[in-house]
């Protein structure tokens, strides 16, 4: 199974970060239903501050030739890698972002099609987790909201190689990868658990259980 969002108020979200600063990796498996609005899939934020300070992966359906895109903010400056290939609606594809460093990250789209960004961003005071939105301090709301579904949702305390990121776009499970650095990973298999870190997931605005992606147990 996994978890279907509205795109318009419903995320899930975690009491806290399970990860501050880099090196991080973030991956799961979505599947949007229009390629025309930005979908975050997940994020780690700031509720501090002004600005808004931020690391997430999303897919991006505003942009022109609907790509992937790793993206992180410092003070409201923002670096994006995107992806070299499009998604498509109404498909599972997987996503991962590896930030390595403060001027290094990269994103995958279904294992490949990678690109990097390079500028030295720094994102501050990060304390919050969601899946399937952003909050903006900005604007102090969340934003970006996902109209799809998400399932197998993975967070790092390391940048997984382009290797270990391609076995979980072939269906390898997140526990499988790298598990001594897996600090959060949430199946979406009906229960909502967060079965590495132990952090506490609340659905918002009753998002519903369907089908999940085919992956190895």
């Amino acid at each position: 199974m996994a978890y279907d969002f509205n795109g318009t108020n419903q995320y899930i979200s975690a009491g806290s970060a399970p990860v501050a600063a880099v090196p991080l990796t973030m991956a799961c498996w979505f599947s949007v239903d229009n390629t025309t609005a930005n979908h975050t899939l997940i994020s780690l934020s700031s509720t501090l501050g002004t600005f808004n300070n931020y690391f997430r992966i999303r897919a991006a359906g505003a942009v022109a030739g609907d790509p992937l895109q790793a993206t992180c903010a410092q003070d409201s400056t923002e670096s994006v890698a995107t992806s070299t290939s499009a998604f498509s609606s109404g498909t599972f594809h997987h996503a991962a972002g590896v930030f390595s460093s403060n001027t290094s990250r990269t994103v995958y789209l279904d294992g490949g099609n990678s690109a990097t960004s390079t500028e030295n961003i720094s994102p501050l005071n990060i304390n919050s987790s969601q899946i399937a939105a952003v909050f903006l301090r900005g604007i102090n709301a969340f934003s970006g909201f996902t109209d799809g579904r998400i399932a197998e949702v993975g967070i790092w305390s390391a940048a997984l190689t382009a290797a270990e990121v391609a076995s979980l776009a072939k269906g390898m499970t997140c526990d499988k990868v790298r598990p001594q650095n897996l600090v959060f990973y949430a199946p979406l298999v009906r229960d909502l658990q967060d079965v590495r870190g132990g952090l506490t997931i609340t659905n918002n605005n009753a998002a519903t259980v369907a089908t999940h992606p085919r992956v190895y147990a």
